[in-house]
């Protein structure tokens, strides 16, 4: 059969590794082929749903991006995009099963390429958590809950947990209680003490109230509040709970001897599957690296490079990862601060809010759907 890379996930490495081969492969592989599978037919830019949740905080229009869109501009017999939801990978016989609109669909390929992201348990739409309708959907009536909300509690303390309770904290003020639970005694734990009592006093001047050195046990339905039990011993009742913690990858169809206990796929420092020749995984899949945005990028740009090598017959190119065990990471602590590691360093407040804060990168949006960029790297 025709050389074929079959890419599942519409998400930042997914556009940007089909972008990538059909502009820098291809010319040299004219025979290739590349399918991308999305369950959406629009790209959600889950970095700024911090704020998208915030009723008015961000347009529709600058959260989902049209897929077909981007892609229009390549031949039928170069890119084909399938939306409809994996539910198998066949590794004796290279192919997969989706479910479409139409029906089981059967997709065969020569190299597969696993970016399908990451999720809450919670199903809270941080991610993507389905088709583009159910993903806009989950996210107006989330909305609308924030709206009518008089207290919200946050169970989670890493960059998302943080993001949104500075975000509806900077929105609201004091016209809503805000709570963050903090399992440890200070947010981010993967960022250096004094930054992250810089996070602690930023939410606290913000508004947020944090219960520190805490975890939720149990949630109880208590009329139309939710009442949050701790394991300090506290109880706490609130209009709204926002779970944002015990984030997974989203693997569920991959076969399990190619996962780690924790759901990842086990791949070496190429991105290929431990075991396999032709089966990927890049971003939030994978489990060389934390789930974070820097890392999902450079691996996407590694991850083309080697496709490339080997569909070009020059597998001696293929390069390998040296994963990043320091963080480089942007928090925003609403539109005008913030903090930041970059690898040991502290990040400037006024820096994190310029680069990051203002915007969330949406303006980056079109230009990675038309295959100009990923978020800030270009393609």
């Amino acid at each position: 059969m025709q050389p074929t890379v079959v890419i599942l996930g519409g998400g930042f490495s997914g556009i940007g590794t089909a972008h990538k081969l059909l502009k820098h492969t291809k010319p040299k592989v004219p025979s290739l082929k590349v399918v991308l599978v999305s369950r959406s037919t629009h790209h959600y830019w889950n970095i700024a749903s911090v704020r998208g949740v915030v009723p008015g905080g961000i347009p529709d229009d600058s959260l989902f991006y049209d897929l077909d869109s981007g892609f229009q501009k390549y031949p039928e017999d170069s890119f084909q995009l399938v939306i409809g939801s994996v539910s198998e990978v066949d590794l004796n016989n290279e192919c997969i099963s989706v479910q479409t609109s139409e029906g089981q669909e059967s997709i065969r390929y020569t190299h597969l390429v696993v970016a399908t992201g990451s999720s809450y348990p919670s199903g809270l739409p941080f991610t993507s958590i389905g088709t583009h309708d159910e993903t806009r959907s989950g996210l107006h009536q989330l909305q609308n809950k924030i709206e009518s909300a008089s207290s919200i509690l946050i169970a989670g303390s890493g960059a998302t947990g943080v993001e949104t309770a500075a975000e509806l904290a900077y929105t609201y003020g004091q016209r809503k209680q805000i709570t963050l639970i903090v399992e440890g005694e200070a947010p981010l734990p993967s960022l250096r003490m004094d930054i992250r009592t810089a996070a602690t006093r930023g939410l606290e001047a913000l508004g947020v109230k944090l219960i520190l050195n805490s975890r939720v046990q149990t949630v109880t339905e208590d009329g139309s509040q939710a009442r949050i039990h701790l394991s300090n011993g506290e109880s706490h009742q609130t209009d709204l709970y926002l779970p944002l913690f015990g984030i997974r990858p989203n693997t569920t169809f991959m076969p399990h001897q190619l996962l780690d206990d924790r759901g990842y796929i086990k791949l070496d420092r190429a991105l290929r599957a431990e075991g396999s020749a032709n089966i990927w995984g890049v971003g939030d899949v994978g489990n060389l690296e934390s789930n974070q945005l820097i890392y999902a990028e450079n691996q996407t740009h590694l991850l083309a490079r080697n496709l490339n090598a080997v569909l070009t017959g020059s597998d001696g190119d293929i390069q390998e990862l040296k994963p990043g065990v320091t963080p480089q990471i942007f928090v925003t602590l609403g539109r005008k601060k913030g903090v930041g590691q970059f690898l040991k360093f502290q990040v400037p407040s006024f820096i994190v809010s310029t680069v990051k804060g203002k915007t969330l990168f949406t303006e980056k949006g079109p230009g990675m759907i038309a295959g100009k960029n990923i978020v800030r790297s270009t393609i």
